[in-house]
């Protein structure tokens, strides 16, 4: 066991150097972690052999549920409202469209059946979250561009999700009808969407009834809600990375204590979770069984990732007033990453007959998806002059990040002990003072005789 252990830090050391080498080479990151698995791997330098699909796919099921989790914890209410239309859009029909039209191209460049066709396409139908967000990471893009890519990568996962196993379906039963699959990913979608939204709506209130007072119980409450709210949707028939999404953007956009520390701890974890997702993934190929796919993996890849993407965009967005630089850059962030990877090793746990050549080729087009698309993505914003020099909403983001660093804050809200009473009326442990109170959109001197009203903010430091 003591071997297995010092094996893990190593790669885990090894995957963090590797974020050096990202920046100075201008690397996407995701291509690195998947290079420390291959190095690592049966044919790379580590010697380990590692084919257990199943235990990837679940590795990678439980990173993809901290993924989205962590991109809706952070997507703000006014920029899905803003983004909505374009991006559900985007989600849905592009997803169905992009499967449909990439399946005929596999169909007469590949021997693989029709079914395989469009299982092979709608396993790489959407975008990653993981790598169009760390792709674009803080840049100034505009703000509705940069809302609707970001969404849009945020929630076609779930609807490609829904899509593969209706398709899969198919493989399992003969009978399965076309109407019968309608009603499937109606149950899927309406089933994720509600039970996010009664998570969505229970959770803090949940975490106010059991005292939760430490921000480190309270990300460990977040978590086992997540974890509660996949499994359930999921036992229930429903899909389960959709009910997580609704669930996150509904926290997100709620205001609690400890807050931005919560989101901060998610998203470490998250980064933890992606790092063993992609070396378990660099693990389970073999390099020596993708040379014979280069030549028609590099044409689907061409044919899907982007000419076919930007049909569909160009074409879904017309009732959106978006420019012609516009529609192109939400084209090219169309960014394929392990989704599309972790998807396709359904087919090898399922036993389909081309299962491996199925998941060979999808790991192609990732790779060339995230160096020719992510490695020029920053660039062409910059061409199109799509990047925003007003950076106001980042800067508000600053300050509330700077309220917590080395203070603590919090809600007064109508259970509280404070409420209604004035501050030299408290009992605060010693060496604790208010620094600050805020009330709507005004600060207050906290001297003795405010009185604390329901919804103030306070700024406590500890001696």
């Amino acid at each position: 066991m003591g071997i297995e252990i010092l094996t893990t830090g190593i790669i885990i050391l090894l995957s963090l150097f590797s974020i050096r080498i990202s920046k100075k080479l201008q690397i996407p990151l995701l291509i690195m972690f998947i290079l420390v698995g291959m190095l690592a791997g049966s044919e790379g330098i580590g010697k380990i052999y590692f084919d257990n699909a199943m235990l990837a796919q679940n590795i990678g099921t439980v990173a993809l549920m901290f993924i989205i989790f962590s991109g809706g914890l952070e997507t703000k209410k006014s920029d899905v409202k803003l983004a909505f239309f374009p991006s559900f859009t985007l989600a849905t029909l592009g997803v169905f469209l992009t499967a449909a039209l990439s399946g005929i191209a596999v169909y007469y460049l590949t021997s693989l059946s029709l079914k395989e066709c469009l299982l092979f396409s709608a396993m790489v139908s959407s975008t990653d979250a993981a790598a169009v967000m760390s792709t674009l990471g803080d840049t100034k893009l505009k703000r509705k561009i940069k809302s609707v890519v970001e969404i849009e990568s945020g929630s076609n996962d779930p609807m490609a999700y829904a899509l593969i196993l209706f398709i899969i379906s198919f493989f399992k039963n003969e009978n399965t009808s076309v109407i019968g699959g309608i009603i499937f990913l109606i149950k899927q979608i309406g089933l994720g969407a509600l039970i996010g939204y009664i998570f969505g709506k229970i959770t803090l209130p949940l975490s106010k009834y059991i005292s939760i007072v430490r921000e480190e119980f309270l990300t460990i409450h977040l978590i086992a809600v997540l974890f509660i709210c996949y499994g359930l949707t999921t036992i229930l028939e429903g899909n389960g990375y959709l009910a997580i999404y609704v669930y996150a953007i509904m926290v997100g956009n709620q205001k609690f204590n400890f807050k931005l520390n919560s989101i901060r701890n998610i998203s470490s974890a998250t980064w933890f979770m992606q790092i063993a997702m992609f070396v378990i993934l660099g693990l389970l190929v073999f390099p020596s069984n993708l040379y014979k796919y280069i030549y028609i993996g590099s044409i689907l890849a061409v044919i899907m990732v982007i000419v076919v993407r930007i049909l569909v965009v160009y074409l879904l967005l017309i009732p959106f007033k978006f420019t012609g630089k516009e529609k192109f850059f939400i084209s090219w962030a169309g960014l394929k990453g392990a989704v599309p990877i972790i998807f396709s090793t359904m087919a090898i746990t399922e036993g389909l007959e081309n299962s491996q050549m199925m998941f060979n080729l999808i790991f192609y087009i990732v790779v060339f998806s995230v160096i020719i698309q992510g490695m020029t993505l920053k660039p062409l914003g910059r061409y199109l002059n799509l990047f925003d020099e007003d950076d106001t909403d980042n800067n508000s983001i600053v300050i509330d990040e700077l309220e917590e660093l080395a203070i603590k804050k919090m809600i007064v809200d109508e259970n509280s002990e404070y409420r209604n009473k004035k501050i030299k009326e408290l009992e605060l442990p010693k060496g604790m003072l208010i620094i600050s109170v805020k009330r709507n959109e005004t600060y207050i001197t906290p001297k003795g005789d405010v009185e604390l009203l329901y919804g103030d903010i306070l700024l406590f430091s500890q001696n």
